[in-house]
């Protein structure tokens, strides 16, 4: 068996917010359209009415009032017939007044006993209403001797005045909607255009940027002030977002300086102890699974100490960084120049074929580069230097080793006379 789910009613929260939902995808102009419309609505359908009632009344009272004329108009014909008991007088007032289509019946009858009537129903049901007219003797008023009776149609009645109170509501009708359009047009050009030409303004600047909102058309005091003050706030977002992006540059900047510096040589602009160690650790690894080779090499200069006692730190320095140039001039790019201290320099040298023979080919050039003569502003210096190598993996499969193993290395070629290269044995 199929059993139907009933539906349960949506919640107040759901139709408020789908309410809400509406409201906000109106725009300003149609949201005042609405309330044009509306109020239209309100304040004129409540006119309506009662301008439809007013009149409907007023209709049915005229009719009614307009029989009566009828009435008074035959007064003397019809006395005069009532005096005399003349049925063809009589008979010419009755149908004089039955012309009147609202009229059903029509009777007239005298104190000398004439009766006479003429009514265009048979069923005289439809015609609840009858307006009697007492008749005056024609030499007396005070005297009557008849009486003028007629029954009234009250369908046609009310028909005439529904249609009278109907073309009075739809003139009033039309006289409130054509105001109702005029002060929403109105409205319109002179508020709703002006205030979202300044809202899209205002939604295609970029914030930050030296766009600024122009004067609308048809704008007005409040707008202009409100432009005014908008234009301000957008100077101090531009002048907030430059000085923060100024910040942002100057922080950045700093933070390179001191990334620069924590992984960098201060002098000689080479990387440090604590990037050579990466660096270092990066090549092992890389050789360890990749099966390739490497080497390090150790070198400290020779004669370095007399140029700083002799002509101080200043030269010294100049020496370092000199030193520092021509070695990065010798190395391939692939290698690594660091700086540990002082007059103590290493370079790492990874991806190699022969470990041994390419380290010392490398050696070589390194120690024929630092033979040949600083020039270091007025003065010329000439020093030599002492390289240890330890190759990857012969003499060290980790860093502490391979280091040791290096520094070993460079202190036998100083042993050996200095500026010469060693392997480590």
């Amino acid at each position: 068996r199929l059993c139907r789910q009933r539906r349960s009613p949506p919640s107040r929260e759901i139709l408020d917010d789908y309410r809400m939902k509406i409201l906000q995808s109106l725009t300003l102009q149609a949201r005042l359209m609405w309330i044009v419309l509306g109020s239209t609505a309100i304040i004129g359908g409540a006119t309506l009415l009662l301008v439809f009632a007013i009149s409907y009344q007023n209709k049915l009272s005229e009719s009614e009032q307009h029989i009566r004329q009828l009435m008074d108009a035959v007064e003397y014909s019809a006395a005069i017939a009532s005096y005399s008991s003349n049925a063809e007088i009589a008979d010419d007032v009755i149908k004089g007044l039955m012309r009147h289509e609202a009229l059903c019946e029509v009777h007239l009858s005298s104190n000398e006993g004439l009766h006479l009537s003429r009514s265009k129903y048979a069923d005289l049901s439809a015609c609840p209403i009858t307006l009697n007219h007492a008749l005056p003797s024609p030499f007396s008023s005070t005297d009557f001797i008849g009486n003028l009776a007629t029954r009234v149609d009250n369908g046609i009645i009310q028909t005439r005045a529904l249609r009278y109170a109907g073309q009075v509501a739809l003139g009033l009708l039309a006289l409130l909607i054509l105001p109702s359009l005029v002060i929403w047009f109105a409205v319109s050009r002179y508020i709703t255009r002006p205030i979202h030409a300044y809202a899209q303004q205002l939604h295609n600047i970029v914030p930050g940027s030296s766009e600024r909102i122009a004067t609308v058309a048809h704008s007005s005091v409040e707008l202009d002030r409100v432009i005014h003050d908008s234009n301000f706030l957008l100077i101090g977002i531009e002048e907030m977002l430059l000085d923060e992006r100024a910040q942002r540059s100057e922080i950045q900047s700093l933070k390179e300086q001191y990334e620069h510096l924590a992984h960098h040589d201060n002098l000689t602009g080479l990387p440090n102890r604590a990037m050579f160690n990466d660096r270092l650790a990066h090549m092992l690894v890389q050789a360890e699974r990749y099966q390739l080779k490497g080497a390090l090499i150790y070198l400290d200069l020779d004669k370095s100490k007399p140029v700083n006692d002799t002509l101080g730190h200043d030269i010294g320095d100049l020496l370092l960084k000199a030193v520092a140039l021509r070695l990065l001039d010798v190395v391939r790019e692939s290698d690594t120049v660091a700086r540990l201290g002082g007059d103590e320099f290493v370079v790492i040298l990874p991806a190699l074929h022969d470990a041994s023979a390419d380290a010392l080919a490398i050696a070589e050039k390194i120690l024929h580069a630092l033979q040949q003569p600083f020039d270091l502003g007025t003065h010329t210096v000439q020093v030599g230097s002492s390289l240890g190598i330890a190759c990857y993996p012969e003499h060290g499969s980790d860093e502490f080793t391979l280091t040791k193993h290096a520094d070993l290395a460079m202190y036998r070629a100083k042993q050996n006379g200095r500026n010469n290269a060693q392997l480590f044995q």
